[in-house]
């Protein structure tokens, strides 16, 4: 860290009286701290201290474990779930909250033209969060490659396109309050943001650090720069599942880190915070302090993976045996992987994916009803012609908090 980026860390800035404000303290005015990001050495790991680096070693043996077994067993059920759960749950992180079910049904109706009715307004939120589910999708294959401005521009584009400028913010931005002087946390003013950025994109290409300790401290340096007026969580989140794709630890798949972190949002910010140190002295600490955090949350993550795994693989033994007794090139089988990236259809949709007639479509839904595989939605799709899979939406339902679990399929008969 050069002496100047040591000197431009916590700094006291003024806000000046403004007599138009509805808070008093604004109307004073007076001081706040901004914080001024240092830059980002090649290598960055000689901060990590030894304890941190054991916990990013068992991290490293987990995640080599779950990449592993994506790569050898690759299962479409299972590839969608992580998918679709991760995206979800990093939106709830951001307060954004919807049912799996919702969401499904907010992609259907991008699928489906034919939808129409009440019961398919107010899902404004749901069709948010398929932005994000875009750009963790898009985001893990951009990034394999080069890290640079465009790429990074896109993925933002994907979940914030109302506030994306093109570009870099050119506005201030602060967490918390209803001022520089009540907020929480003021990031860099944007002038700095293109060089900070420069900076976490050189490190990401060149640095040889070890990968966790990379995408650890990409992830806290991106937060702490906040590069746009809004999305910075949901956007830095696909930056680690893109780093870990193009380290080539988690090359069919993400790992299901949102939702482990919704678990406890506040710690998650509270480790954030700890790593914008306030002088060179404390840089080490700072910097061992997150990145072991950091392979803690990666180590939960895998555990979830495992059991996600498990019960995917659950999922298509089941289904498996439930359409045993159809041809194997009939409709009902080649439906099945259509269910799994698309757990909530109508027999138009089939009939488009499938590129069968109508009548067709509706035989194949009828057979997938009667077998147990597929069952009518309820609650307010009941009166719609909306079938859904609800094994994958109730394994969705347990990796997203606050949801009401969808009934357990009809058991097998014999």
């Amino acid at each position: 860290m050069s002496e100047n980026d040591a000197q431009r860390l916590w700094v006291r800035e003024d806000q000046p009286p403004d007599l138009t404000a509805r808070r008093s303290a604004d109307r004073r005015g007076g001081h706040y701290l901004r914080y001024y990001p240092a830059h980002l050495d090649e290598r960055m790991a000689t901060s990590v201290d030894a304890a941190a680096m054991e916990v990013v070693s068992d991290a490293a043996a987990a995640v080599a474990a779950v990449g592993e077994r994506l790569r050898q067993r690759p299962l479409a059920v299972l590839y969608a779930t992580l998918l679709r759960s991760e995206s979800i749950s990093s939106s709830w992180v951001e307060g954004l909250h919807e049912t799996p079910r919702n969401v499904m049904v907010a992609q259907l109706r991008d699928r489906d033209p034919g939808l129409a009715g009440h019961q398919f307004e107010r899902l404004g939120t749901a069709t948010g969060i398929l932005g994000n589910l875009d750009s963790v999708r898009e985001g893990v294959a951009l990034l394999r490659e080069t890290w640079v401005d465009s790429s990074i521009h896109h993925i933002h584009r994907l979940i914030a396109p109302r506030v994306h400028t093109g570009g870099y913010r050119d506005v201030d931005v602060q967490i918390g309050g209803s001022s520089k002087l009540t907020a929480s946390y003021v990031a860099p003013p944007p002038a700095e943001v293109p060089a900070l950025m420069a900076n976490l994109l050189h490190y990401a290409n060149h640095s040889p650090d070890n990968p966790l300790v990379k995408a650890a401290i990409l992830h806290a340096q991106y937060e702490t720069i906040h590069p746009y007026e809004d999305g910075n969580g949901r956007s830095g989140r696909v930056l680690v599942h893109g780093y870990l794709a193009r380290a080539g630890l988690l090359d069919h798949g993400v790992l299901p880190l949102s939702v482990v972190l919704r678990q406890d949002v506040d710690g998650y910010v509270r480790e954030l915070t700890a790593f914008r140190h306030g002088d060179a002295a404390a840089r080490g600490e700072a910097v061992s302090g997150f990145v072991a955090w950091f392979a803690d949350l990666l180590l939960a993550s895998c555990e979830e993976a495992e059991r996600t795994a498990a019960e995917s693989e659950a999922v298509q033994r089941d289904w498996a045996d439930r359409v045993a007794g159809f041809r194997s090139d009939s409709g009902v089988h080649r439906a099945l992987p259509l269910l799994a990236e698309q757990p909530v259809v109508t027999a138009r949709y089939l009939a488009q994916a499938l590129d069968v007639s109508g009548v067709t479509a509706r035989t194949v839904v009828d057979r997938l009803v009667d077998v147990g595989v597929l069952e009518p939605s309820g609650g307010r799709f009941r009166r719609s012609e909306v079938y859904q899979a609800s094994a994958l939406l109730r394994m969705m339902d347990r990796l997203v908090p606050g949801v009401q679990p969808t009934a357990l399929p009809r058991v097998l008969p014999g």
